[in-house]
């Protein structure tokens, strides 16, 4: 079965990340990485596929090229970490649930997408402060630890572009109304993980009071 999502993109051999986190966190974080590494490669072509739009002038388009090439870079630390972690059995499933997801995020036109992206990096903003804070177990393997705290870095950045480049162009209504079903069916898609999420501290209920709303200011 492939590891990949979407077969047009695709990642040179890579070497396994190895960490240190015991048994349980790391056979969860195993179940997680799919459904991140499916958005991160998701993530690559979209951006490069809005680059060459024309929806930006020259700045912004090179400011969405260099977000694919970032989400590259995440989408082969994703794969590196996997590769170090015992295989999950629910991988293909959460894989191929998760490739619909992004597939429906694909649909509409630029701006649509854009104010889905930003909803949707907006939410990973959420669940990697969440698993990384201090005393969870994530936060407690300096290797791991390192790794998603620089994607949720980038992720911010992106967050920024991206409300920025949307903002300018429609009125904050109308992008919640589209930004809002995107993070209702992330927090959808997310439960069925929610076993995982437990096991790396992450309270489930979350995926609900907090995961699925859209934070006031989003687009502004």
């Amino acid at each position: 079965m492939s590891q990949r999502c979407f077969g047009s993109a695709k990642l040179p051999q890579l070497s396994p990340i190895r960490s240190n986190l015991p048994d349980r966190a790391a056979e969860a974080l195993a179940e997680l990485l799919p459904v991140l590494g499916c958005g991160e490669e998701a993530a690559g072509l979209a951006f490069g596929n809005l680059a060459d739009s024309g929806i930006a002038d020259a700045a912004g388009v090179a400011a969405l090229r260099l977000i694919a090439d970032e989400e590259r870079v995440h989408d082969g630390l994703i794969a590196s970490l996997m590769a170090g972690l015992p295989p999950s059995p629910d991988a293909s499933r959460l894989r191929a649930i998760s490739r619909r997801f992004h597939l429906e995020l694909g649909r509409g036109d630029h701006i649509v997408r854009l104010a889905r992206i930003t909803a949707l990096d907006s939410a990973v903003c959420l669940i990697l402060s969440r698993l990384l804070r201090p005393g969870a177990p994530l936060s407690e393997d300096p290797v791991i630890a390192g790794i998603l705290r620089r994607i949720a870095r980038d992720e911010a950045g992106h967050v920024r572009l991206t409300r920025r480049l949307v903002r300018d162009r429609a009125d904050e209504a109308a992008l919640v109304r589209v930004g809002a079903p995107v993070r209702e069916a992330l927090a959808v898609l997310l439960e069925h993980a929610g076993d995982a999420f437990e096991a790396l501290a992450f309270d489930p209920r979350w995926l609900r009071i907090d995961l699925a709303r859209i934070p006031a200011g989003l687009y502004r």
